[in-house]
């Protein structure tokens, strides 16, 4: 188990984070979603010696927080430091002395204390590792999730943030993870921060959804420096290859680190019906048929392709380069998608936090979904039992 040490603002200043979008873009649900409070998720050393404090973006408090006087404790050092203001994210890198346990921040708008936190990149040294955010899955889905990518693809590690699940605690979620036979090392990290609001469609005001690019940039620079690998993966969803290699295997020998891929919606057989028992992945064997639309007058491509997932090999992407949910900044090498490896995304495999998802495959499915072989020849792959 790991808990985070945040900082916020309401513990030293009556400064709060404020929204950029406009307000008459805002729905009504969007201050109860908003993070105006954490300015630091956590505060823990990395694998060049730094001290690192992330959280959400800066925005309005950026002048306040450039302005800062950092101080390492015990020793009473001022320290330098690097502030990044990336997409939905913040950060601030120390260059603290060896020993120091705490900080001391001095702002224009109040002083706080840091405890710092050791980083743990050595547990996940050499390992091949599933990361994801997780809010109420349930955990016999995280199960047949971890035992999936262990035998499809040599898994053996597991680094999962619990947002606040009410359904169980923490605690249960690790004692879950342990019952999985070749998961040799495994963290879940508590992490209670408003996931934020979400854009209005695919495209517009993605500005406020700060919980999982936070996630990402901490796995990345807390856990998984030293990983043989580390895969992006929501516990609704499963990567079949086409070649039968391991995408740990394809991360690794690729120039840069990365392998990326598109997405394809699966459903079960009992397609849009009520369902007697909580679904599994298992029940899926559908597959969304592919609607092919043009692009840019040359280009064909799938209008219900999922949005691409990634593979990397965590100590080959460029310090500066920010790990994000479908892509890598605007660092080019990590824009590029293999057609080697296809993930499947599982209507039924949902408590519905988004939209009412379960159930929502039409009124005709057989027009719009086909057998998905792929998929149940990997299940047949994968040891249920253990």
């Amino acid at each position: 188990m790991v808990v985070p040490r945040p900082v916020l603002l309401s513990s030293f200043t009556g400064m709060r984070r404020l929204p950029v979008r406009p307000a008459e873009h805002r729905p009504p649900d969007f201050d109860d979603k908003f993070d105006a409070d954490t300015l630091f998720y956590d505060a823990f050393h990395d694998s060049d010696g730094r001290v690192v404090l992330l959280g959400p973006p800066f925005l309005n408090l950026e002048p306040a927080v450039r302005a800062m006087q950092v101080t390492a404790l015990p020793s009473g050092s001022a320290c330098r430091f690097e502030l990044r203001n990336w997409n939905r994210h913040g950060q601030v890198l120390v260059q603290a002395p060896p020993g120091t346990t705490g900080l001391d921040l001095s702002l224009p708008i109040g002083a706080v204390s840091v405890a710092i936190s050791p980083g743990e990149t050595d547990v996940f040294a050499g390992r091949r590792v599933m990361f994801t955010l997780s809010r109420n899955n349930r955990l016999a889905w995280i199960k047949d999730w971890l035992r999936f990518a262990r035998d499809v693809h040599g898994a053996d590690a597991a680094l999962i943030y619990d947002n606040g699940s009410t359904a169980y605690r923490p605690e249960a979620l690790r004692d879950a993870i342990a019952g999985v036979d070749g998961i040799a090392v495994a963290r879940v990290v508590s992490w209670p921060f408003r996931y934020g609001p979400q854009g209005l469609d695919a495209t517009r005001f993605w500005d406020s959804d700060f919980c999982q690019l936070g996630v990402m940039e901490h796995a990345r620079r807390r856990f998984l420096t030293r990983a043989a690998g580390a895969q992006n993966a929501d516990i609704d969803e499963m990567l079949l290859t086409r070649t039968g290699r391991s995408v740990f295997e394809a991360a690794a020998s690729d120039p840069f680190g990365v392998a990326r891929y598109d997405g394809r919606w699966v459903s079960a057989p009992a397609m849009g019906t009520r369902r007697q028992r909580q679904p599994t992945h298992r029940d899926h064997r559908f597959t969304l048929k592919k609607k092919p639309v043009r692009r840019y007058g040359i280009l064909t491509a799938d209008a219900h392709a999922c949005p691409p997932k990634w593979t990397v090999v965590p100590a080959r992407i460029p310090d500066r380069v920010q790990w994000s949910v479908h892509a890598f900044g605007r660092w080019l090498p990590g824009r590029r998608k293999s057609s080697d490896f296809s993930y499947r995304h599982f209507m039924a495999i949902t408590d519905n936090w988004k939209y009412q998802r379960s159930g929502s495959e039409g009124t005709d499915p057989a027009q719009t979904f086909e057998p998905d072989g792929d998929l149940a020849s990997h299940f047949e792959a994968v040891d249920w039992s253990r």
